[in-house]
C-alpha cells in the first residue's frame, strides 16, 4: 500500500465534516431542502476530485475515466453519508398521510 492509498483513506473524514457545513450554508442562502441530498453528493464529488488533483494526480488518457468513476462513486457514498441517507428519503419521497 502506497502513501497515496493512505491519504485516500483519510480524505473522507474532512469531506464528511465539510459537506454538511457547505450544504447548510447553501440552505440558509435559499437552497430548497429537497435538493440538499443532491447538493451533498455534488459537493463531495467535487471535493474528492479537487483533493486528488491537489495531491498531484495527473490523469492522462484512459486514467481520467477510472479517476472520474472513483470520484463519482466516492461522492455518492460520502455525500449520502454526510446528508443522512434516511433523512433524505423523506425530502425526496414525501410520505402519503391520507387514508384511502
Amino acid at each position: 500500500m502506497t502513501i497515496h492509498d493512505h491519504v485516500e483513506l483519510v480524505a473522507g473524514v474532512p469531506v464528511l465534516v465539510i459537506v454538511p457545513a457547505l450544504v447548510e450554508l447553501a440552505k440558509r442562502h435559499g437552497l430548497p431542502v429537497r435538493y440538499a441530498g443532491g447538493a451533498a453528493v455534488a459537493l463531495a464529488t467535487m471535493l474528492l476530485a479537487i483533493g486528488d488533483l491537489a495531491l498531484g494526480m495527473r490523469p492522462g488518457g484512459g486514467e481520467i475515466v477510472t479517476a472520474g468513476a472513483g470520484w463519482i462513486i466516492g461522492g455518492v457514498i460520502y455525500g449520502l453519508a454526510a446528508a443522512g441517507l434516511y433523512s433524505q428519503r423523506d425530502h425526496v419521497l414525501p410520505r402519503d398521510t391520507t387514508d384511502g
